[in-house]
Protein backbone atom coordinates (compact mmCIF):
# COMPACT_ATOMS: atom_id res chain seq x y z
CA UNK A 1 0.00 0.00 0.00
CA UNK A 2 1.50 3.83 -0.97
CA UNK A 3 1.40 5.98 2.08
CA UNK A 4 0.63 8.43 -0.69
CA UNK A 5 -2.21 6.98 -1.91
CA UNK A 6 -3.92 5.26 1.43
CA UNK A 7 -7.21 3.03 0.84
CA UNK A 8 -10.16 4.62 2.15
CA UNK A 9 -12.61 2.55 4.53
CA UNK A 10 -15.60 1.97 2.35
CA UNK A 11 -18.19 2.69 4.91
CA UNK A 12 -20.15 -0.84 4.56
CA UNK A 13 -16.78 -2.48 6.70
CA UNK A 14 -18.65 -0.67 9.79
CA UNK A 15 -21.58 -1.95 8.89
CA UNK A 16 -20.34 -5.45 8.45
CA UNK A 17 -18.41 -5.37 11.75
CA UNK A 18 -21.19 -4.12 14.02
CA UNK A 19 -23.41 -6.62 12.83
CA UNK A 20 -20.84 -9.38 13.22
CA UNK A 21 -19.74 -8.29 16.46
CA UNK A 22 -23.84 -8.48 17.49
CA UNK A 23 -24.47 -11.96 15.74
CA UNK A 24 -21.18 -13.34 16.65
CA UNK A 25 -21.21 -11.71 20.67
CA UNK A 26 -24.93 -12.89 21.01
CA UNK A 27 -23.58 -16.53 19.59
CA UNK A 28 -20.80 -16.68 21.86
CA UNK A 29 -22.92 -15.54 24.86
CA UNK A 30 -25.77 -17.73 23.81
CA UNK A 31 -23.33 -21.33 23.64
CA UNK A 32 -21.34 -20.20 27.04
CA UNK A 33 -24.05 -19.58 29.12
CA UNK A 34 -25.67 -22.72 28.25
CA UNK A 35 -22.93 -24.93 28.86
CA UNK A 36 -22.53 -23.49 32.20
CA UNK A 37 -26.58 -24.32 32.11
CA UNK A 38 -27.06 -20.83 33.10
CA UNK A 39 -29.00 -19.94 29.85
CA UNK A 40 -32.84 -18.78 31.11
CA UNK A 41 -35.45 -21.09 29.50
CA UNK A 42 -33.15 -24.19 28.61
CA UNK A 43 -35.00 -27.31 28.46
CA UNK A 44 -34.25 -30.56 29.91
CA UNK A 45 -33.11 -31.68 26.37
CA UNK A 46 -30.82 -29.05 25.89
CA UNK A 47 -29.54 -28.96 29.29
CA UNK A 48 -28.64 -33.00 28.83
CA UNK A 49 -27.24 -32.00 25.33
CA UNK A 50 -24.63 -29.79 26.80
CA UNK A 51 -23.66 -31.69 30.42
CA UNK A 52 -22.74 -34.78 27.74
CA UNK A 53 -19.96 -32.90 25.64
CA UNK A 54 -16.83 -34.41 26.40
CA UNK A 55 -14.11 -31.24 27.29
CA UNK A 56 -12.60 -31.38 24.22
CA UNK A 57 -15.37 -30.67 22.06
CA UNK A 58 -16.49 -27.75 24.81
CA UNK A 59 -13.40 -26.01 24.18
CA UNK A 60 -13.16 -26.29 20.00
CA UNK A 61 -16.98 -24.80 20.34
CA UNK A 62 -15.99 -21.94 22.35
CA UNK A 63 -12.64 -21.44 20.26
CA UNK A 64 -15.08 -21.24 17.21
CA UNK A 65 -17.60 -18.84 18.84
CA UNK A 66 -14.85 -16.08 20.31
CA UNK A 67 -12.99 -16.65 16.99
CA UNK A 68 -15.49 -14.38 15.00
CA UNK A 69 -16.33 -11.77 18.01
CA UNK A 70 -12.55 -11.11 17.86
CA UNK A 71 -12.35 -11.31 13.91
CA UNK A 72 -15.44 -8.57 13.79
CA UNK A 73 -12.98 -6.36 16.14
CA UNK A 74 -10.20 -6.99 14.12
CA UNK A 75 -12.17 -5.58 10.91
CA UNK A 76 -13.29 -2.51 13.16
CA UNK A 77 -9.42 -1.79 13.68
CA UNK A 78 -9.13 -2.70 9.86
CA UNK A 79 -6.40 -5.73 10.40
CA UNK A 80 -5.71 -8.59 8.38
CA UNK A 81 -6.04 -11.00 11.22
CA UNK A 82 -9.65 -10.92 10.87
CA UNK A 83 -9.59 -13.28 8.16
CA UNK A 84 -7.35 -15.96 10.06
CA UNK A 85 -9.91 -15.24 12.99
CA UNK A 86 -12.66 -15.82 10.65
CA UNK A 87 -11.07 -18.90 9.16
CA UNK A 88 -10.51 -20.35 12.61
CA UNK A 89 -14.27 -20.26 13.10
CA UNK A 90 -15.34 -21.20 10.07
CA UNK A 91 -13.14 -24.07 10.97
CA UNK A 92 -14.15 -24.93 13.78
CA UNK A 93 -18.09 -24.84 13.34
CA UNK A 94 -17.56 -27.04 10.31
CA UNK A 95 -14.77 -29.63 12.86
CA UNK A 96 -18.07 -29.55 15.65
CA UNK A 97 -21.05 -29.99 13.30
CA UNK A 98 -19.08 -33.06 11.71
CA UNK A 99 -18.47 -34.35 14.90
CA UNK A 100 -21.67 -34.02 16.12
CA UNK A 101 -23.48 -35.12 13.17
CA UNK A 102 -21.38 -38.36 12.69
CA UNK A 103 -21.60 -39.23 16.23
CA UNK A 104 -25.95 -38.25 16.22
CA UNK A 105 -25.58 -36.17 18.98
CA UNK A 106 -26.41 -33.05 17.04
CA UNK A 107 -30.00 -31.41 17.94
CA UNK A 108 -30.00 -30.51 14.31
CA UNK A 109 -31.05 -34.09 13.65
CA UNK A 110 -34.14 -34.38 15.56
CA UNK A 111 -34.97 -30.35 15.73
CA UNK A 112 -35.84 -28.64 12.28
CA UNK A 113 -35.27 -25.36 14.19
CA UNK A 114 -32.01 -25.99 15.10
CA UNK A 115 -30.94 -27.89 11.60
CA UNK A 116 -32.01 -24.45 9.84
CA UNK A 117 -29.92 -22.39 12.46
CA UNK A 118 -27.10 -24.29 11.98
CA UNK A 119 -27.36 -23.52 8.54
CA UNK A 120 -27.88 -20.09 8.72
CA UNK A 121 -24.60 -19.84 11.13
CA UNK A 122 -22.27 -21.87 8.23
CA UNK A 123 -23.56 -19.51 5.54
CA UNK A 124 -23.04 -16.48 7.54
CA UNK A 125 -19.74 -17.32 8.80
CA UNK A 126 -18.62 -18.10 4.94
CA UNK A 127 -20.01 -14.88 3.94
CA UNK A 128 -17.77 -13.17 7.10
CA UNK A 129 -15.09 -14.70 5.55
CA UNK A 130 -15.39 -14.33 2.34
CA UNK A 131 -15.99 -10.62 2.92
CA UNK A 132 -12.63 -10.24 5.30
CA UNK A 133 -10.89 -11.46 2.20
CA UNK A 134 -12.45 -9.29 -0.09
CA UNK A 135 -11.28 -6.29 2.19
CA UNK A 136 -7.79 -7.30 2.65
CA UNK A 137 -7.55 -8.13 -1.50
CA UNK A 138 -8.53 -4.36 -1.73
CA UNK A 139 -6.08 -3.33 0.62
CA UNK A 140 -8.16 -2.00 3.35
CA UNK A 141 -7.25 -4.82 5.84
CA UNK A 142 -3.34 -4.71 7.06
Amino acid sequence: MNSDNPVKTPWQLWLVAILSLLWNGSGAYTIIMAQLNKLPGLRADEIAYYAAQPQWFVLLTDLAVLAPVAAAIALFLRSRFAVTLFTIGLALVVINNAYDFGTGTSRALTNNTALIVTCIILVIAILQLWYSRAMRARGVLH
